[in-house]
C-alpha cells in the first residue's frame, strides 16, 4: 500500500501536527496548507525536543547539506505519521548495528500493537531531478540491515512482538514544499 501526498507551505510547520490540515483517504494526491507556527519549530510535537535541530527555514533548499535535508525529511515523515494516528515511540534509535529513523506504533486489524520501523529517504527534487524516487535506495542490503536492527530492537524491548517495515520517501520540491510517499509493509522479514 502506498500513500502519496504533496505538502505546500507559506511558513515552516512540519513539526506542527496541525500542519496536515486537509487529508483525504490516502488514495491519491492530497494537498495541505500550513498554518503559521507559534515558534520556529511550531507547537510541541510530542517528540524529543532535544533531538530537534536548528530550523533551516531561511536557507534555500538547494543549499541544504545532506544531513539537513535528511533531518527535514524525517521531520516531515514523523509529522505525517502522527497525523495518521501513529504514535512516535522513538526517533533516531541507534545501536552498534546502526540507526532506525523512526519507530512508530499503530494497531493491526485485530487491535494488537504493531511497531513500525520506518526508513525515511529524502531527496532534493528540483529541475532535472524532479522525478527522483528516493525509496529505491532501500535496496536488499539496506533491508538486510533493517532486519538486523529489528532483531536488536526486539532484544532491547522484550514487550514488542509485532514489527512491520515501512519506507517513507520524501522529495523536497521547493521552499517548504515536499512530496511524500508512504510504503506500508515495504519489505518482509523473510525476503
Amino acid at each position: 500500500m502506498s500513500d502519496e501526498e504533496v505538502y505546500g507551505t507559506q511558513q515552516s510547520g512540519y513539526d506542527d501536527p496541525e500542519y496536515f490540515a486537509a487529508e483525504g483517504t490516502g488514495t491519491g494526491l492530497e494537498t495541505a496548507p500550513t498554518p503559521q507556527p507559534q515558534s520556529e519549530y511550531g507547537p510541541s510535537s510530542g517528540l524529543d525536543e532535544d533531538a530537534a535541530q536548528p530550523p533551516v527555514d531561511n536557507k534555500p533548499v538547494d543549499q541544504l547539506t545532506p544531513k539537513e535535508l535528511g533531518q527535514e525529511g524525517e521531520k516531515i515523515a514523523a509529522t505525517y505519521l502522527m497525523r495518521r494516528g501513529y504514535e512516535i515511540v522513538e526517533r533516531n534509535w541507534s545501536c552498534l548495528d546502526g540507526e532506525i529513523d523512526i519507530v512508530a506504533k499503530t494497531l493491526d486489524e485485530d487491535g494488537h500493537d504493531v511497531f513500525v520501523l520506518v526508513e525515511v529517504k529524502t531527496r532534493l527534487a528540483l529541475g532535472m531531478n524532479k522525478e527522483l524516487i528516493p525509496e529505491l535506495a532501500v535496496d536488499q542490503k539496506k533491508q538486510a540491515k533493517y532486519r538486523r536492527l529489528a532483531l536488536r530492537y526486539l532484544y532491547d524491548h522484550p514487550g514488542v512482538f509485532n514489527i512491520r517495515f515501512d519506507v517513507i520517501a520524501v522529495n523536497i520540491v521547493g521552499m517548504h514544499l515536499a512530496r511524500l510517499r508512504h510504503l506500508c509493509g515495504a519489505f518482509e522479514w523473510d525476503q
